[in-house]
């Protein structure tokens, strides 16, 4: 629901935009979504957080490099640089109609998502056993004693996600439904709290045959960490937040699914 919601600010904008000028031709049934070149990258998806060559449609300046390396404060101007170009390139045509117009609105919504950068851990951040002995494998070389200990330091190392008792989303929608920044800060503690589980599991020692799982965790954590920074950084940004909120839902997958593949390598060990 929060997901949706958080959609529809971004749809609700660009449907305004549209019904403001009633059509004046018969619709083709053509989408047009108006992008420039400079909007697209090498997989032809849409650069929302470029940086604006010059002017800005919003009345905005570009990306501050330093305080928003990512350009989530980009999005509304391409966003809006889209649409209005959409309902241009329409009206050229005499192809536009209200409900093309909210067929754009709608494909936009859907292609829209945030890119952030976050820490990436490798093999040489995570502390190991020993390498196992020469013809000895993986999974033969670890007992299960030391499974069940890797189990219980990694249950250790993980207990600051405990802390965070409220979800994510819902801390979220409180704040977009009331406006009280108690609850932003909340959303930061809650970030906060992933980092201080990474830094705690960084410590953990793992079997060598471990070592993928705990990178998995490892990185989910870490990114989505950054997404719930951002979240509260750009509250008051309908376009950003839009954006996040679908990032929000693949970084909460890959923690569902690195958790997951950790626990099918300890069910593994009950099985044999």
């Amino acid at each position: 629901m929060v997901i949706t919601a958080g959609f529809a600010v971004v749809m609700l904008v660009g449907t305004l935009a549209w019904q403001t000028t009633r059509p004046w031709r018969k619709s083709t049934g053509e989408i047009r979504v108006a992008v420039t070149e400079q909007t697209k990258n090498s997989n032809n998806d849409i650069r929302w957080q470029r940086a604006l060559e010059e002017g800005s449609v919003s009345g905005g300046v570009g990306g501050n490099v330093l305080n928003d390396p990512d350009g989530l404060s980009n999005i509304a101007d391409n966003v809006l640089g889209t649409l209005v170009g959409s309902y241009v390139a329409m009206k050229e045509d005499g192809t536009y109609t209200p409900a093309q117009g909210n067929r754009v609105a709608e494909t936009v919504s859907s292609e829209l998502r945030a890119n952030i950068s976050y820490r990436t851990y490798g093999a040489n951040d995570v502390k190991t056993d020993p390498d196992l002995p020469a013809g000895v494998s993986a999974q033969a070389g670890v007992s299960l004693a030391r499974m069940l200990v890797y189990r219980s330091d990694l249950r250790i190392a993980l207990e600051p996600l405990l802390e965070n008792q409220s979800y994510e989303l819902d801390i979220f929608a409180s704040y977009i439904d009331t406006g009280d920044k108690t609850h932003l800060v909340e959303l930061q503690r809650a970030a906060e709290g992933y980092h201080t589980a990474i830094e705690k599991v960084l410590q953990v020692v793992a079997p060598k045959n471990a070592l993928t799982y705990q990178l998995d965790i490892l990185n989910a954590l870490s990114e989505f960490e950054m997404v719930l920074e951002k979240m509260a950084m750009y509250a008051d940004d309908p376009y950003a937040a839009a954006a996040l909120l679908r990032t929000f839902s693949g970084a909460e997958t890959n923690i569902l699914t690195s958790f997951d593949a950790l626990a099918g390598y300890f069910r593994s060990y009950t099985r044999t």
